[in-house]
């Protein structure tokens, strides 16, 4: 027979029995997000960066399966977790995705989505120039032009490189605007132009001359962008020289864009090496950011019809491919 002390302390024990069990019953109930085998529990951020190595095994093979993938995942991201801090990025990824695997109408709802939603997220920028494009492959060029005005137009956006594409593509024909993403390939805003009406600027020459693409309309130019700081303009300088030799009499023209420091080390290098085609000094940016320019040597070969043709040609493949423009304008 148990005393009345000895039921009290068993009855303590139990009590206290009692509230570990449930605390580990509680434990046990926790909820964790699984993953893609249901079986491990893994963190928020291992979702994200699993996104992140799509994405990049995207840019490599642009598979449709990887692509479908990548679209799931990141839908499935944002619907579970609309309050992580990088949310803005992953709603960018899927838009953009969606827009380059010709799902037009669903990527510019995922962009206007994460636009109005999002505001103030640092992925707003970039998707707001990509969100233009899609109006632009969709035929919204109203729309597109809206957009592109805000980035212009926005101080925290006005100075970025997406801003720098909204001011080319305002100033192109709407109907030879066709939101072609793949002429970004590295997402940053940047274009390589091909196919596209080369962008004009009126400007004066070292010689105080005027100078401009219109200038020379009928004839194929080589926007040529350079510095004399530059070890690989120089070592690329006999190339160009020769080259405009061999076609300066054949309708072909070099304009030469300056990016030195300043106006001496530019007009002792010319007087030097007997340069004779146009000079502009670019101290300003002006022309090298209308075609965003962001390394040099760079080119662009531009036909009779001020369209480019080719861009960044160095070497024999320069001299190869003036010549065969200037054989097909001078057929025309």
């Amino acid at each position: 027979m148990l005393s009345r002390n000895k039921i009290t302390e068993m009855g303590g024990w139990c009590y206290l029995l009692t509230i570990l069990t449930s605390i580990l019953l509680l434990v046990s109930c926790v909820p964790t997000t699984l993953n893609s085998t249901g079986s491990a529990p893994v963190r928020v951020s291992d979702g994200y960066a699993e996104i992140k190595e799509i994405e990049e095994k995207l840019s490599i093979t642009s598979e449709p399966v990887t692509a479908e993938m990548l679209i799931e995942k990141s839908r499935t991201f944002i619907k579970a977790h609309p309050k992580y801090k990088q949310v803005g990025e992953v709603y960018h990824i899927l838009g953009t995705t969606l827009v380059q695997f010709d799902r037009t109408e669903e990527g510019i709802e995922v962009l206007e989505e994460f636009i109005r939603y999002y505001p103030l997220a640092t992925s707003v920028e970039p998707s707001l120039l990509t969100l233009g494009l899609a109006y632009d492959k969709a035929n919204m060029h109203d729309k597109a032009d809206v957009v592109y005005e805000k980035l212009v137009n926005t101080s925290k956006y006005s100075s970025g490189e997406s801003a720098k594409t909204a001011r080319q593509l305002l100033q192109m024909d709407k109907s030879e605007r066709k939101g072609a993403l793949e002429g970004l390939p590295d997402g940053s805003g940047r274009t390589n132009f091909v196919g596209q009406a080369a962008l004009d600027f009126q400007v004066t020459d070292l010689n105080g001359e005027p100078l401009s693409l219109e200038k020379f309309k009928g004839q194929v130019v080589l926007l040529d962008f350079w510095a004399t700081w530059c070890p690989p303009c120089i070592a690329e300088m006999p190339n160009v020289k020769r080259t405009y030799e061999k076609y300066k009499n054949q309708k072909f023209q070099i304009i030469g864009i300056s990016l030195d420091n300043g106006k001496a080390p530019l007009k002792d290098y010319i007087e030097k090496e007997g340069i004779m085609w146009p000079q502009y000094y670019d101290n300003s940016s002006q022309i090298s950011d209308m075609y965003q320019v962001q390394s040099i040597p760079s080119t662009f070969l531009i036909d009779g019809d001020g369209i480019i043709r080719k861009t960044n040609l160095r070497g024999n493949a320069l001299e190869v491919a003036v010549g065969q423009l200037v054989q097909e304008n001078m057929a025309q």
